[in-house]
């Protein structure tokens, strides 16, 4: 069995594999159905490939996770108005068309790992090998297409359903219409309903196979899928499902053991239900740190401290919330400066910065980064809370929330009416995944991405203290400083139709199916 944290290696000692064959969005004449697909190991290192589509080429790596971050109001780009990043927190119509690295890098990424998972789906049934096996990498490669859809609709809304292998993983050549929302949330149940019939338990997993798709994973991602079409009563079922005790799965002690422990050891721990293997496999890390990192204060490889945090969310977490230091920077040593501590307000740009994705002693550069969080645990526990509310009422929905809210060290919520606890799960979904790839996504289902756009712009400047735990008084030129690095309305440009992305430009010149353009874009 080949071992998951080296899915790249594996695929590329196949024989017939060149560096460049992997590299390609759809290897050629070395993997057609007619001279690969014939072993056990042929679907293993078929369904491996499938897996390495979710990092490479800008999938689930920063232009995915900022993305979601950008377009949010947790955290914007101390970049000018013009760049690419700025364009992201606009949803700038004429920048995000036609211009937007981000979106086109990522439109173009997803189809990849489409086309991977297809190649599997299509060509391991009919590989004479172990059945259960066989079953289990198809049950894979079904959940990697189910997720990329759910990630695709959520960001783009219909986009063409593709269910076999093309010769292509451009979906600009294949000259296809795209499928309605509905069609590709059906397939995408479809899917997962397939997946978690074949898909062994987390638990199963053992050595090697540590981080590949299981039951949970299945039946966790269905469950939050159910959550974003409505279906309350079936997102219940299964999120109760993964929630089973026997499933072994559970909370870490703290939010922040989930991103930095100083060892390492954050990776396929007993809250991930999914998570993409970065840690010990990819030549080229996801270098989410280096965005999100202090500009040029020497903690960490890249300290391009490109995105920087938004004080008016920064304030909504409450000083005794846990997940506050597991999320904020908000002190951090100057490794290149004899032990000297640098507080937020000292920082190039006085704002707090990101925690997550961070190794504090930094001990773990680009080459080996942390894995990337899909579906947490606390994930599913909101979503079974969610359910419940809006099904039978708060009731039995409290414990869900509550269990989450007191890792984070919070009181727990009673005596709310219904729609009073759909507020405060709103809010918990949002503490608690912010920064992981759902930051968008989740003001969309919401209903909070435009309401939220005026006190995104406005804030209060938090107590500061200084190197000794005093509190430190600001003068008016730190004040200053500070105003000039938050957000202001006009650069923080937002309407009813920046509810989802537009289709890149470039993609639509190429195959004008795929018009309309989404609604409210020029078209």
């Amino acid at each position: 069995m080949k071992n998951l944290k080296y899915i790249i290696i594996s695929f590329l000692v196949v024989s017939t594999f060149s560096c460049q064959d992997f590299l390609d969005e759809v290897p050629k004449d070395s993997i057609s159905p007619v001279n690969f697909y014939k072993t056990a190991q042929d679907a293993e290192s078929a369904v491996n490939g499938a897996y390495a589509a979710l990092r490479v080429n800008d999938y689930y790596s920063r232009y995915w996770i900022t993305s979601s971050a950008l377009a949010s109001d947790g955290c914007f780009t101390r970049l000018g108005a013009t760049s690419d990043r700025a364009e992201i927190i606009q949803l700038n119509d004429a920048g995000m068309l036609k211009s937007s690295r981000y979106n086109i890098a990522i439109w173009s990424a997803v189809w990849q790992a489409i086309n991977r998972a297809n190649a599997v789906i299509d060509h391991v049934p009919n590989i004479e090998m172990d059945p259960t096996l066989r079953a289990r990498i198809v049950g894979e490669a079904k959940f990697l297409r189910a997720l990329t859809y759910f990630n695709m609709v959520r960001r783009w809304g219909g986009v063409p359903l593709i269910l076999n292998e093309t010769s292509t993983s451009d979906i600009s050549e294949l000259q296809v219409s795209r499928d309605t929302p509905e069609a590709v949330y059906a397939q995408i149940v479809t899917d997962l309903t397939d997946a978690m019939a074949v898909l062994p338990n987390i638990s199963s997993y053992t050595g090697n196979d540590v981080g590949r798709a299981s039951k949970e994973a299945a039946q966790g991602l269905l469950a939050k899928v159910q959550l974003y079409t409505k279906d309350f009563p079936n997102a219940k079922i299964n999120a109760l499902a993964v929630i089973n005790p026997a499933n072994g799965l559970d909370l870490m002690l703290d939010p922040k053991d989930n991103w930095w422990m100083g060892n390492g050891d954050v990776d396929n721990n007993v809250e991930s239900v999914f998570e993409v293997q970065y840690n010990g496999v990819s030549p080229q890390g996801h270098e989410l740190g280096n965005n999100f990192e202090p500009n040029n204060n020497g903690y960490g490889p890249g300290q391009w401290g490109t995105i920087i945090g938004s004080l008016w969310w920064f304030n909504q977490f409450s000083d005794n919330d846990k997940r506050k230091p597991a999320t904020w920077l908000t002190e951090f040593p100057k490794l290149n400066g004899g032990g000297e501590l640098v507080q937020w307000q000292e920082n190039t740009y006085p704002v707090p910065h990101v925690n997550k994705y961070r190794d504090p002693d930094n001990k773990i550069g680009n080459s080996m980064p942390y894995n990337i969080k899909v579906l947490r645990f606390a994930d599913v526990l909101l979503t079974a809370a969610e359910a419940i509310n809006e099904s039978e009422g708060p009731t039995n929905a409290y414990p869900y929330v509550n269990r989450v809210r007191f890792r984070a060290g919070l009181p727990d919520l009673s005596g709310l009416t219904k729609e009073e606890l759909r507020e405060a799960i709103y809010l918990e979904f949002r503490k608690e995944l912010c920064f992981e790839g759902q930051d968008y996504e989740e003001l969309v289902r919401q209903g909070k991405l435009l309401t939220n756009k005026t006190a995104y712009a406005t804030y209060t400047v938090p107590t500061m203290y200084d190197d000794n735990g005093n509190v430190f008084v600001p003068g008016q030129a730190l004040l200053d400083r500070i105003k000039l690095y938050q957000p202001n309305l006009t650069f923080y440009e937002l309407d009813a139709h920046n509810t989802i992305f537009p289709i890149p430009q470039t993609a639509i010149d190429k195959n004008p199916n795929l018009k309309p353009q989404n609604q409210g874009y020029p078209q």
